[in-house]
């Protein structure tokens, strides 16, 4: 059983994990992302509770809405591909938030690659 210090190590951890990490619920707000990706995708305090769909190209939001219609409806595939914004390019990784077997959401890895 864990403890309430080990969640304050834990998001600690993963504030410094070099890899972005952005959780969405299951109608796309964003509910939590860690500190590296404030620093290389673009996340802000203000951003929490919002869609995030409001944020990216239609495209991206095509693929947004795919993803968690997969989820909602029982889906739970991992989804993987490479993205290039300018400068930068991301290995992606989306697969879904349980919580105790159940969907909340989905969860967003990004890696800067390079």
């Amino acid at each position: 059983m864990s403890t309430p210090e080990d969640s304050i190590i834990a998001l600690d951890l993963l504030d410094q994990t070099p890899v972005a990490v952005t959780a969405l619920d299951r109608q796309g707000d964003i509910v939590f992302y860690n500190q590296y990706a404030a620093g290389i995708v673009d996340r802000k305090p203000e951003y929490l509770g919002r869609d995030i769909r409001g944020f990216h190209k239609p495209e991206s939001n095509a693929k947004v809405e795919s993803i968690l219609n997969a989820y909602a409806q029982g889906g739970r595939e991992e989804y993987n591909w490479r993205l290039k914004r300018g400068d930068k390019e991301f290995q992606i990784r989306v697969r879904p938030w349980l919580q105790d077997g159940r969907w909340m959401g989905l969860v967003h890895a990004a890696m800067l690659l390079g």
